[in-house]
């Protein structure tokens, strides 16, 4: 995993996510009574060419993918005649009672780009104790494995276990455990970041109502999680940050 790879694929899944969000919230905004959000970014407007939209044509409706027809068919009963409005609509929940965009989205780029972060370190761990697996020889092991798996299996399954061992630890662990192989820790301060980082990962995996996320959250923990790589990419001397184009300014307000 090369680093300007990581970070051209967290920028892409991110941009894709915000844009994904600005369009569902323009898409809702042209569905409600609410003039000045018409006229408010985000928002869906004809091209500069075109006329400007009839409001008298607005609020529009939501004509249902089949997807959607499909979940609302599997969590409510089958409507009845009376459930089926005049205009041949079925109501299937009030719009204060959804998930909102932002903490879906916000959640999901949270969640993709650490996994990347993650999947990154790990992978230069992974390359850095097969260089260093010479510190592993005076392991004690029996002649009976010897001769059952061979010297170059025995090596490997230790490493193996020592990568694992690696990947089961919190992220301050983690990175003072680089030590042992000779590299050099982050310094605190992205340390805390890569932690705090993880505790809102862990608490969006595992908690049944973690506060919402929000958009600008979202986004600023995916530029952190990009300047946490380069530090990470640094340390572990990986040329691959020269290849990358994107720009990773570290702006003070973020």
């Amino acid at each position: 995993m090369l680093f300007h790879e990581v970070i051209e694929r967290m920028n892409l899944f991110t941009l894709s996510a915000v844009r994904t969000s600005d369009l569902a919230i323009s898409a809702k905004k042209m569905m409600n009574w609410d003039k000045e959000a018409w006229s408010t970014s985000p928002r869906l407007a004809t091209a500069a060419n075109r006329p400007d939209l009839d409001e008298k044509l607005l609020p529009l409706v939501h004509d249902l993918s089949n997807e959607l027809s499909v979940t609302i068919s599997l969590i409510f009963r089958k409507p009845e005649p009376s459930d089926i409005s005049e205009h041949g609509g079925v109501k299937f929940g009030h719009e204060r009672e959804f998930t909102p965009i932002e903490h879906i989205v916000g959640t999901q780029i949270i969640l993709y780009n650490f996994c990347l972060l993650e999947a990154y370190e790990f992978d230069l761990y992974k390359q850095l104790l097969d260089k260093n697996k010479e510190n592993f020889l005076d392991e004690k092991v029996s002649l009976k494995d010897i001769l059952n798996r061979g010297s170059d299996k025995l090596i490997a399954g230790i490493l193996e276990r020592e990568q694992n061992k690696h990947e089961r630890m919190g992220v301050r662990n983690r990175v003072n455990n680089w030590n042992k192989l000779g590299v050099e820790p982050i310094p605190e301060e992205w340390i805390k970041a890569y932690e705090d980082i993880s505790n809102r990962r862990n608490t969006l995996t595992h908690e049944a109502h973690p506060d919402d996320v929000t958009l600008i959250e979202a986004i600023i923990c995916f530029h952190r999680m990009r300047l946490i790589a380069r530090k990470i990419a640094i340390h572990f001397e990986d040329d691959t940050v020269a290849l990358c184009q994107s720009p990773l300014d570290d702006y003070p307000e973020i």
